[in-house]
């Protein structure tokens, strides 16, 4: 009898115990279902999202989930934000010069590469002008991106007291418009030369080279691909604008200046709050008043004089006769 109720007990344990491993290892559905529900839930909450946005909004999250960055693929180009795409406009204007600022700069490094020969190996190799460092100054101001470039002592940009173009100076430019035309910002010229003047009677100046110059660089620049469109200006300073002001004829004042606009421009800096008012100053349409009446009112107690001869005031000495007689032409 022992030996079948330990049978049984065995059996019954063996149940029980059957049972709770499988209680062990049943709650793995339950973490699946979470998954499962919150994938759901993030699901529904992208389709509310988008269900309540604008078309411009749907738009600029497309741009920002299709482009990594202003330049795609390390180039040149600037894209959706830049080409006055929604997510763009929508900035605010100081973002908006904080973003094309950044964008700038990057394009700048690329140019100081490629011209100069300072970016990795084999970068700048494939334009030719990697050996002129010497005579590219690159920078980002409040205008844009800046490419000034300038004579050399031993490599001039055009042929002297000409617009010839030497052929250093030519590559510059092929390598500067492979990088400038396909961005949609605007671009600004200017030529300027040195203080060295024709003969007099010659019946050309200084202004109409740097301004032949210029045209020279421009006519270059749409040969390999910048629009005729992209041109905001072509300028010619002659010798107003010096570089080098105490070398009048120094090779650095006759130079090319090659600006990207910005899109966005950069405020002017303000003038800080009037400390005072500023003397026969008035707010637009308010009426003008004498002096005399904006003067505190003469005491009327006796033995007091309306006016004391020769006593200076604010419009000079005061007459010695009481009365406004002396004041009319004012």
């Amino acid at each position: 009898m022992s030996g079948k109720q330990e049978k049984g007990s065995r059996r019954r344990g063996g149940h029980v115990g059957g049972h709770h491993g499988g209680g062990h290892h049943g709650g793995a559905w339950k973490v699946a279902y979470a998954d499962f529900t919150t994938a759901m839930m993030a699901f529904f909450m992208l389709m509310w999202i988008l269900a309540a946005s604008s078309p411009k909004q749907k738009h600029a999250i497309a741009q920002y989930f299709r482009n990594e960055g202003p330049f795609q693929d390390g180039g040149s180009t600037m894209t959706g934000d830049f080409e006055g795409g929604p997510a763009f406009l929508d900035m605010p204007p100081a973002a908006r010069i904080l973003e094309e600022t950044k964008a700038l700069e990057q394009l700048a490094q690329q140019l100081d590469a490629s011209l100069t020969g300072k970016g990795p190996k084999g970068e700048g190799e494939g334009d030719g002008a990697g050996g002129l460092k010497d005579q590219v100054k690159i920078s980002v101001g409040d205008d844009g991106l800046v490419i000034e470039i300038a004579d050399d002592p031993q490599d001039e940009l055009f042929a002297v007291g000409g617009a010839m173009m030497n052929p250093d100076f030519e590559r510059i430019l092929d390598a500067v418009a492979a990088h400038l035309k396909t961005l949609p910002n605007a671009v600004r010229l200017e030529g300027y030369t040195d203080a060295r003047q024709y003969p007099s009677g010659a019946g050309y100046t200084n202004w109409e080279l740097s301004t032949d110059r210029a045209n020279a660089a421009r006519r270059r620049l749409e040969t390999h691909g910048l629009a005729r469109a992209r041109f905001e200006s072509v300028v010619g300073y002659g010798d107003g604008r010096l570089a080098v002001p105490a070398e009048p004829l120094a090779p650095g004042n006759r130079r090319i200046t090659i600006t990207v606009l910005r899109k966005t421009p950069v405020p002017p800096p303000t003038a800080g709050p009037i400390e005072a008012p500023v003397q026969g100053f008035r707010p637009l349409g308010e009426p003008y008043i004498p002096a005399e009446q904006t003067q505190p009112p003469e005491s009327s107690a006796p033995g007091r004089a309306a006016s004391q001869p020769g006593k200076p005031t604010e419009h000079g000495t005061a007459p010695a006769e009481a009365g406004g007689a002396g004041h009319a032409g004012h």
